[in-house]
């Protein structure tokens, strides 16, 4: 009897039951392929990011928000953010009428109405500039030119896709079904993600040449096996699905990794000055600042292998001296390493999300207590707040952990064959439960 092939029900599955209107689809199509006309003889690249990439977005309103790049590359040193902007904005002109521009300091916003669905494109700019052989993208934040990753993560994310046999685009797509809009930046979960995915593949991968090849002191066709085809088909004949998704999952509230001894994490307030009040809650966003972007697969014993490690060991931007020196301790020749990054996706929309939340959450305080707040009697008001802050932070945490349960091996759900009905249970209960129940009662 033939062996499940799981990916491909996964995949299906979820696509079955997990559906974007067709007609919004169409339209959607037809704007970027307008975009990218427009832009066709302009030397500037049009691009999608995160979710409008991955083919993930989903939302329950009528609001889609969708994420793209206009990239110049390799600049000199006299062309300035503004006449980027000012040279775009020129080009969004010849849209035609149905389209509505609106100019923001970070990023250029063009809104079209179908069916009743507002679709706002959201265009960041970018500066991709080559420093030393490194890639590196720039951003104008705030009127200050800083790095950004959110191309790198996307461009990343789509090579792990390839890797995983479509399934990371399709879980990230059902996670979106069950945040169902809780909060609009979804970039954190692709740092998240990714590091998880890479994080077990790289030890898998590590075990596999172990088995085959270090303990047997046979010779690896480097070159060939590091192909993404290879490692696609390796991923396909020796990963578990279930496996894999159960382990990202429980490992996504995690500060280490058995790879570097710290990720990063940006802490962010949800209310200013709110963390002074907060005794037996939490009211601090922790927002991933580094990811896994890739894998390397070295050679001991080969020159330009050791001289790129040697120059890559680093706990923010490189490859793991953990791994690297625990290679060399067992005498190993091969071994396999994530490649971290560090830094922020697209801090122009997670200011504008962050923003936005901070103002909808402050609109749940009772009017008596929005007078006391700008009063020296404050501490209710900031308590109330602090409480407000921490439901909505439990509660995304927990809709982000929701999927644990349906891998884990030790619950009867992991045990369902038919992948098409455990997705269409997974879209049935998230869509009976109420927003209430996804809080934890005497919890704060």
């Amino acid at each position: 009897m033939a062996k499940p092939n799981l990916i491909k029900q996964f995949n299906t599955a979820t696509n079955q039951n997990i559906i974007l209107d067709k007609d919004l689809n169409k339209v959607i199509k037809n704007s970027y392929e307008l975009f990218l006309e427009l832009f066709k003889n302009s030397n500037l690249d049009v691009k999608k990011l995160g979710d409008f990439k991955y083919k993930s977005f989903f939302s329950n309103t009528k609001e889609i928000n969708l994420d793209l790049s206009i990239i110049k590359y390799f600049p000199n040193q006299y062309y300035k953010f503004i006449d980027f902007n000012n040279i775009v904005l020129d080009i969004f002109k010849n849209l035609p009428e149905r389209y509505v521009i609106k100019k923001n300091n970070n990023y250029i916003a063009v809104l079209e109405n179908f069916k009743g669905y507002n679709i706002n494109y959201r265009f960041i700019l970018f500066f991709r500039k080559k420093t030393k052989d490194l890639i590196v993208d720039y951003v104008n934040r705030n009127s200050i030119v800083q790095e950004d990753f959110a191309l790198k993560i996307s461009e990343s994310l789509c090579i792990a896709n390839k890797i995983s046999n479509g399934t990371l685009f399709n879980i990230k797509k059902i996670l979106n079904y069950i945040l169902k809009n809780h909060f609009e930046y979804s970039y954190n979960l692709d740092y998240l993600l990714i590091t998880w995915f890479y994080e077990y593949v790289a030890r898998s991968l590590n075990d596999f040449i172990d088995q085959r090849f270090n303990f047997k002191n046979k010779e690896l066709d480097l070159n060939n096996f590091r192909k993404i085809k290879n490692l696609k088909l390796w991923f396909k004949e020796h990963v578990n699905i279930n496996k894999l998704f159960y382990y990202i999952f429980s490992k996504v509230d995690s500060w280490n990794s058995y790879y570097f001894n710290e990720l990063g994490y940006e802490k962010i307030e949800i209310f200013t000055d709110i963390s002074r009040y907060s005794l037996n809650t939490n009211s601090t966003f922790n927002n991933p600042s580094s990811f896994f972007s890739e894998i390397k697969i070295y050679d001991l014993q080969n020159h330009s292998d050791l001289v790129n490690i040697q120059n890559n060991i680093s706990m923010e931007n490189g490859v793991s001296k953990i791994a690297y020196d625990k290679a060399r301790a067992e005498e190993k020749r091969y071994f396999v390493s994530p490649f971290i990054c560090t830094g922020t996706s697209n801090f122009a929309m997670l200011q504008k999300w962050f923003t936005l939340l901070s103002t909808k959450l402050y609109a749940k305080l009772p009017s008596k207590l929005k007078e006391e707040i700008k009063s020296l009697k404050q501490r209710e008001a900031m308590e109330e707040l602090n409480i407000i802050a921490h439901n909505w932070l439990s509660s995304y945490l927990k809709k982000i952990k929701y999927l644990t349960p349906y891998f884990d091996r030790k619950y009867p759900l992991a045990y369902e064959s038919d992948l098409k009905t455990l997705i269409r249970l997974i879209v049935t209960m998230v869509d009976k439960t109420k927003d209430e129940d996804w809080i934890m009662e005497n919890d704060n």
